[in-house]
Order: C-alpha cells, then sequence, then structure tokens
C-alpha cells in the first residue's frame, strides 16, 4: 500500500498522542485539515492493508498486577522446532524469536503476581530440551516505545515511557472495576465515531467515567498510552536487531540515558548478569529500514557511549508476537 502523506501523519498521531475524548477521530481530523469520515475510512483501510495491528490500551504490566521477564535458551539446532512449540503454546508468552547467537531462542513471559518466573523459565527449558538458559529481568527500564515516525519530520513519535524505580509488589492494588476496564481497554477498538461508547456499556458505566479512569490509569503508569501498534515490516522498518551491551556498573545509568536518547532505539533496559557465561548488562531494541542502518545505529551508539564490547543479535525467525492479555 502506497502511503501518503495524511496517512502517515494520522500513524504518528494513532502512535504517540491518540486523542482520550468523546469523539476521538474527529479530534484526528481537526489536526490532519480532513473529515472525520475521511480519518475513520483511512484507518479501516490501513487495517485492511495490514498497516496497523491493533488500536488499544497498552499497559505497564507490572503496575497492573503481573511480573515479565526477557529469557533466553540455548537449544540445539535438531531441537529448535520442538521448543518453540512448547514456548509458544504458554500463554503468558508474547514475543518469540530466533536469534542469531548461541542462545538462540528468545522470548518474554508475562505471569501473575503469585506465581514464579524463575520457576516457569525451568520448567519451559526442561520441556524444550535447552541446555541452558537464562533469565533476564527488568532491573531498571530506560526507554520503551514502539513508535515509528512516519513523515520523517515528527520528532512527537519517539515519545516514550520509562520510570526509575519499579512499586514493590506488595503495593499494587487493582480493583475489580480495574480489571474490568484492563478487559476491555485491550480489545482491538472499533473504528467508528465513537468508539469508547460499547466499551463502557459493557462495564455498566458512563463513557465519560472510561475516560477518566484511562486518564487516571495513564496518570498512575499503569497505562503507558493508548494507541496503535503496526505491522512494522508493512510500515517500511523491515529489520530489527537487539542491541547489547557491556558497560561498566558505574557507567550503566549513564549510558542507558545515552542510548535511550537514539530516537531509533525503541527499547533500552538495564538487566542482570551472569559471571562467565552472559556479562552483557544493557539491551536495546532497534527498528529499522535496513540492516545496514540498524548497524549504524549500533557503531553510532559505541561511539556516544564509548562500549567497544558489544553485539547485534538478529532476528532470523519470528515464531510469535502477540498482545499479552491480562485479567481474562
Amino acid at each position: 500500500m502506497e502511503l501518503d502523506l495524511t496517512d502517515k501523519k494520522i500513524l504518528n498521531i494513532l502512535q504517540t498522542d491518540f486523542p482520550i475524548s468523546t469523539r476521538p477521530f474527529l479530534d484526528i481530523a481537526d489536526n490532519t485539515g480532513i473529515t472525520e469520515r475521511e480519518v475513520i475510512d483511512r484507518i479501516l483501510n490501513l487495517k485492511n492493508n495490514k498497516i496497523i495491528r491493533q488500536i488499544s490500551a497498552i499497559f505497564d504490566s507490572h503496575n497492573i498486577g503481573y511480573k515479565s521477564t526477557l529469557a533466553a535458551f540455548k537449544v540445539d539446532e535438531s531441537m529448535i522446532e520442538h521448543a518453540a512449540g512448547v514456548i509458544s503454546s504458554h500463554g503468558g508468552g508474547s514475543h518469540h524469536s530466533l536469534r542469531n547467537y548461541p542462545f538462540n531462542i528468545w522470548f518474554t513471559i508475562t505471569l501473575p503476581y503469585g506465581q514464579s518466573l524463575a520457576d516457569k523459565v525451568e520448567s519451559l527449558s526442561a520441556a524444550a530440551k535447552a541446555s541452558d538458559y537464562l533469565i533476564l529481568p527488568t532491573l531498571k527500564l530506560f526507554k520503551i516505545g514502539v513508535n515509528f515516525d512516519m513523515t520523517g519530520e515528527d520528532s512527537s513519535s519517539f515519545k516514550f515511557f520509562s520510570h526509575d524505580d519499579f512499586k514493590e509488589d506488595s503495593s499494587i492494588t487493582v480493583t475489580d472495576f480495574e480489571k474490568a476496564c484492563i478487559r476491555e481497554l485491550q480489545k482491538d477498538l472499533e473504528i467508528m465515531p465513537e468508539p469508547f461508547l460499547d466499551l463502557s456499556a459493557n462495564i455498566g458505566i458512563s463513557q465519560e467515567k472510561l475516560l477518566e479512569t484511562i486518564k487516571s490509569f495513564m496518570a498512575d503508569k499503569k497505562m503507558r498510552r493508548f494507541a496503535c501498534v503496526l505491522y512494522h515490516q508493512k510500515a517500511g522498518f523491515s529489520y530489527n536487531i537487539m542491541g547489547i551491551w557491556k558497560s561498566t556498573p558505574e557507567d550503566a545509568e549513564k549510558n542507558g540515558r545515552i542510548m535511550s536518547g537514539v530516537k531509533e532505539v525503541s527499547h533500552c533496559y538495564l538487566r542482570p548478569v551472569y559471571p562467565g557465561k552472559w556479562e552483557y548488562n544493557i539491551f536495546t531494541m532497534i527498528h529499522s529500514k535496513s540492516k545496514e542502518d540498524a548497524h549504524n545505529i549500533l557503531n553510532n551508539i559505541s561511539s556516544l557511549t564509548g562500549i567497544r564490547d558489544f553485539g547485534g543479535l538478529e532476528s532470523i525467525r519470528e515464531f510469535k508476537k502477540v498482545r499479552v492479555k491480562y485479567y481474562v
């Protein structure tokens, strides 16, 4: 699908500044100089052509009663299909891919509080017949926000969500009302003039009350934002690479902040190391239009931080990419 400038402007707004209002598509129309009907028709066309994957709330799993971790398995080539099936069958798994490294299968797993991530990863490792595994939870989140600047001129499309410290699990409470709202808001939004109307009716509240709850969720960092997620290959960002960086502990904070300032970096985390087995402590996800661009970005980050011990784990195959469903 050939995207014109108006399509691209709409995609930027949908990714970063989705209006929390009774008529969000009218607000977008006012921003782009076209009618509400045309905005709706264009978005439906973008969905039909597999540019837009979903429009919904993006929650911070930790702040709504869940916990998650990145994990990696070392699997013999002959067992890759078996291992991929084991991991993909688990309901808490979301992103899951094969990468070019001895630890070759990488995935994220999300579980409710009260369940052990370590026990679950260990049991999956045994079932997958992995010879070794890594559990790499987030120690510090520097940046998260998979937003693609479609116009090449809108820096706002690289807004991101971050927080310095995670709350203790015991301090997080989620009410039954909030759970009901989460169940509705994680659904793919219907593209119609008042898209929040049916969602609020399903909960038994007014549309205004639901909009207030969305704003409250964002203020409390339970929700990162309401936004669309793109099929990034169709949107022109066909290449992704996971940057792994060996930073000294005393420079990790500084380096994480520097990496987060690079607009092509969508995720930046500090994670644990395992001496003698895994010593890369900062991870960056980079989405670009080509392999050459991605490696140029890695080299630029190296120059900015002075880190010389780094690598790029390429995604060879994607087994699974879904949103985790909460409280279902």
